[in-house]
């Protein structure tokens, strides 16, 4: 399904206020920790319009209860979270944890490749030996330039619904590396951020950054860093070692003259 006119607008309108989508979705996950006055949405999902549509700000009376956000005009509702489409209750958020209670850590695996003809198998068998159950691991063949890809969208739903009813656990979101969830470094680090508004947490098996993300400190900065480079290295085309990029002219046959005498 398209979206709508205004999920276009939302997008455009963060552009002209200067505001990136990453910051936009974290003031958004703050926003929606909290039930709205106006519609009577509870915390979890985007405020709904009088039509019952998602609506492409936040009403006042909400946002305003987040200190930080109080003094501005607008709220926007991020485009992920489809301004302008039918609304539907989302993922409330997890609850207080109980310090008395012993935490566990519960892992979801996702696995991915860009085209059908590579293989995931060598993915999931990481992702198995690291104590991942097979019925836990969520796997697609897709490119992440698609913005809807169904079995990551699957993934985080699971997580964000275990980490709703067993709030004392260790959700981990499990990938092999960090090119599996994406290569545009705002995406890589909104979802990120999305991750630990979320209480999840997220962790990598092999690439620079292996083991578990770290928002804190310079955790967030390495992987912004490391992001910026993915994205970088995934705009230029691959030349192969001691090849130039360019391609060189193929010389023409010379046509033989004919001399007359």
């Amino acid at each position: 399904m398209a979206d709508g006119p205004q999920a276009r607008e939302s997008t455009a309108s963060a552009a002209d206020s200067g505001i990136s989508s990453a910051d936009v979705t974290r003031d958004a996950d703050e926003v929606e920790r909290r039930s709205c006055p106006r519609c009577d949405v509870e915390p979890g999902s985007p405020c709904r319009s009088r039509s019952g549509a998602v609506a492409g700000t936040y009403h006042t009376g909400r946002f305003t209860k987040v200190p930080r956000l109080a003094k501005r005009l607008r709220v926007q509702t991020p485009a992920d979270r489809r301004p302008g489409q039918p609304w539907r209750p989302g993922t409330p958020p997890p609850a207080p944890v109980d310090s008395d209670r012993p935490a566990a850590d519960i892992r979801i695996g996702y696995a991915r490749c860009s085209s059908l003809t590579q293989e995931l198998q060598s993915q999931l068998d990481a992702l198995e030996a690291h104590g991942i159950d097979r019925d836990k691991i969520f796997c697609e063949k897709i490119s992440t330039r698609l913005k809807v890809r169904p079995a990551f969208e699957k993934a985080l739903a699971t997580a964000r619904q275990i980490k709703a009813h067993a709030p004392h656990c260790r959700v981990i979101l499990t990938v092999y590396e960090m090119k599996r969830l994406g290569r545009d470094a705002s995406e890589l680090t909104a979802l990120a951020d999305h991750l630990t508004a979320h209480g999840l947490i997220l962790e990598m098996l092999a690439g620079p950054l292996a083991g578990i993300y770290d928002p804190a400190g310079p955790g967030r900065m390495l992987f912004a860093f490391f992001a910026a480079i993915r994205n970088r290295a995934g705009s230029n085309p691959r030349v192969h070692p001691g090849r130039t990029g360019r391609r060189s002219p193929q010389r023409q046959p010379r046509r033989p003259s004919h001399r007359y005498h």
